[in-house]
């Protein structure tokens, strides 16, 4: 309930202030669960993606945020769940498995936490398992501004222009492994990215020039 009240409010608040511009949303199909997985720069991230995926999304959170009582109530209720990033967290694998199959979203960084570049970043194989067990497409999302909007290590949010780019979904091969399915899906979200840093968006913080906030291309879709 508390995410369907706050969702039109965020999108709301979130196209006002940094005109938001979404690409790709013909690969959506919003009748059915997709496993999304993006790059991950900012605290903004789930923030934004859930806005502007049209069905509601649980994401996989660090089991650290869940120590603060009133955090962890508002988290919860938007449907996020925790997991131990130190090692192999069987509830939240069990978690994810369950809300897929009862035809839910879920939301994932597979570089595991910030950072500052998605080429050197660590890649885990969690997406791809949970496709492989569920039978449910992995979604690739790229986000470009949200660093620059609310920088690692800083507080306030900055206006600046967030673009966010949905790919093709992607299915698991017969027999295919989830190291072997989780490097296809690394590589369709470097070539999402490749493609944004070809038209001068910024989606790393310490990459290039940042486009001009006014821009936009004429396939972006309105919201």
């Amino acid at each position: 309930m508390l995410y369907v009240l706050l969702k039109p409010i965020a999108v709301g608040l979130i196209k006002l202030y940094h005109r938001v511009e979404v690409y790709g949303r013909e690969h959506v199909d919003p009748k059915r669960p997709h496993i999304v997985v993006s790059n991950h720069v900012s605290n903004l991230d789930p923030i934004y993606l859930a806005a502007f995926y049209p069905r509601p999304l649980s994401f996989m959170a660090k089991k650290e945020l869940f120590q603060n009582p009133w955090l962890a109530w508002l988290i919860r209720a938007l449907g996020a769940f925790p997991v131990d990033r130190a090692g192999r967290d069987l509830t939240a694998i069990r978690t994810a498995l369950r809300r897929l199959k009862e035809g839910r979203s879920i939301g994932l960084f597979p570089e595991g936490t910030r950072s500052r570049s998605f080429a050197e970043s660590a890649f885990k194989e969690g997406a791809a398992y949970f496709s492989i067990k569920s039978g449910v497409p992995v979604l690739p999302a790229a986000l470009f501004g949200t660093g620059e909007a609310m920088p690692k290590g800083k507080r306030g949010i900055r206006p600046a222009k967030v673009r966010i780019v949905f790919g093709s979904p992607l299915l698991p091969r017969p027999g295919e492994a989830p190291a072997a399915f989780a490097e296809r899906i690394k590589a369709a979200l470097q070539a999402l990215l490749q493609d944004g840093a070809a038209r001068g968006w910024k989606s790393y913080p310490e990459e290039g020039r940042e486009a001009p906030s006014g821009g936009g291309t004429r396939d972006a879709e309105g919201l």
